[in-house]
């Protein structure tokens, strides 16, 4: 039994998957979180394009280290593997965040 409910992890990163193609298509925009409550006046100051472009890089992105990283911790059973894949998440993440609110390209502005 433990063994068919670990292995369903592994649909959590093929849906992160999924939404990176939805982000890739540019439809995406209405998932990212705090885009879509903005008036438009807002809205209209970033570029949407690259915005779902970026978004759609760091859902692939984020569904390959966390398959990585159940791959690590589930089939492997090491533990130590999983944990350094969680701190990889954790900094990608981080890292992220700091390159999309410091990124001149997610702006309408010129540069």
């Amino acid at each position: 039994m433990a063994f068919e409910t670990s292995y369903l992890a592994f649909l959590f990163p093929v849906f992160l998957a999924a939404m990176a193609l939805y982000f890739f298509s540019g439809r995406g925009a209405f998932l990212i979180s705090g885009y879509n409550t903005l008036p438009k006046e807002e809205q209209e100051k970033y570029n949407l394009k690259e915005l779902t472009r970026a978004m759609g890089i760091f859902t692939i992105v984020l569904a390959v280290l966390m398959t990585a990283t159940l791959f690590a911790g589930i089939v492997l059973n090491n533990s130590m593997y999983a944990l350094v894949g969680i701190i990889c998440i954790l900094v990608f993440t981080a890292g992220w965040l700091y390159y999309m609110n410091q990124s001149k390209k997610m702006k309408n502005t010129p540069f």
